[in-house]
């Protein structure tokens, strides 16, 4: 597999640069900030489409990503940044790389929630198809991993994210059996959850309640929901006025918990009345974009 395959193509680029760069030619703060830069995909094409003088700040915790977008993107050198970091410190941030005062704002932000290619091929504990090791860590500066949840957590601490992050109907038997199987032995990898699960799942339900189950997991290691929420907050008082935050996501809680963030904040006005969903073509070249679902909203006072 070529490295340029890892990481995934960019989901809904067209439609994510026609709502993120409305004001290419207006913009006072020429920094746009790609919170979760990946392969670097929406960031070269911000570099692409605006002039000489604008910046990208691109935030991603994993250092493998952060590598292949520097060598990726060495064209733009000077004009692309990228730092290593969780998104959630999204002012900080700023403030470091643009080495602005504290009410430094911003052209745009977009974020697209998804795994990489690279993430469920090469790091442990993503994917349920591979036996690997139960890290789930986005990045190393978590402490948390999968194998400290499911083999550290009490019984109603396992049901509350299986029921809340995972939305697993049947969330409680699916705990009772990972707390019985810890009691022989200790959960280390992959392989034990997803064999202890396809034991019990009805066959045609196994994938996708697998999946959830990993969710779940992902989701409590990395704090995605409570980092996205402040990430949210703080993007909104980032932005110059008329400046946009654009959001992907790829599952109901994130989507959300974005469309609640974006009509509960003052200071935007939402610009897509529903989500933008991929088409047919988009979907027929990259399955990722079946699922994702865009959102935006515009900075006004």
């Amino acid at each position: 597999m070529r490295l340029e395959e890892v990481y995934h193509e960019p989901v809904l680029l067209n439609e994510v640069m026609a709502l993120l760069l409305v004001n290419k030619s207006s913009t006072a703060a020429k920094v746009y900030i790609d919170c979760t830069l990946g392969g670097g995909g929406y960031t070269k094409e911000i570099l692409k489409e605006t002039a000489d003088d604008v910046r990208v700040v691109g935030i991603d915790r994993d250092l493998n990503a952060i590598g292949y977008s520097q060598n990726h993107l060495r064209s733009y050198s000077g004009r692309f940044i990228p730092v290593n970091d969780n998104f959630s410190n999204l002012k900080e941030i700023i403030r470091r790389s643009i080495k602005k005062e504290d009410d430094a704002k911003v052209s745009g932000i977009v974020l697209d929630l998804g795994l990489s290619t690279y993430q469920l091929n090469f790091e442990d504990g993503f994917s349920y198809q591979k036996d690997t090791r139960l890290d789930m860590r986005a990045g190393e500066d978590s402490e948390l991993t999968a194998a400290d949840v499911l083999n550290g957590y009490s019984e109603k601490e396992l049901h509350r994210i299986f029921k809340d992050y995972g939305e697993l109907k049947y969330s409680r038997q699916v705990t009772r059996d990972i707390v019985e199987y810890r009691q022989k032995k200790k959960f280390e990898t992959t392989g034990q959850i997803a064999e202890l699960l396809k034991k019990k799942i009805p066959p045609r339900y196994v994938n996708k309640d697998l999946s959830k189950v990993f969710q779940a997991l992902r989701i409590e290691v990395n704090n995605e929901l409570g980092n996205l929420k402040r990430v949210l907050e703080d993007s909104a008082e980032c932005l110059e006025k008329g400046a946009r935050v654009v959001v992907v996501s790829y599952h109901s809680l994130e989507d959300r918990l974005t469309k609640n963030s974006f009509r509960s904040n003052e200071l935007l006005k939402i610009v897509t009345k529903k989500p933008v969903t991929a088409s047919k073509t988009e979907i027929e070249v990259n399955m990722r974009a079946r699922s994702a679902k865009l959102r935006a909203a515009e900075k006004i006072q």
